[in-house]
């Protein structure tokens, strides 16, 4: 006999992030936009970056620049 539960857990984001999870898990704007943020300075320059082309953003920094965003 098997029993379902109808449980719903909040999936908690991986401690890096691609820009593709930044966009999932916390700002759902197009790839574009969340390019020209960061060209322009308005979001953080990424933490680690691997062969040029795959950046990784640690998720208390764009947490931490959510929260100071929501303050302005």
């Amino acid at each position: 006999m098997q029993f379902q539960t109808s449980q719903t857990q909040t999936e908690i984001p991986p401690a890096l992030l691609t820009l593709a999870m930044i966009r999932r898990y916390y700002l759902p704007i197009a790839s574009r936009t969340l390019f020209r943020l960061i060209s322009s300075g308005r979001f953080p320059k990424a933490d680690i970056g691997i062969g040029g082309k795959l950046r990784l953003w640690k998720r208390e920094t764009v947490e931490e620049w959510i929260a100071a965003s929501a303050g302005r």
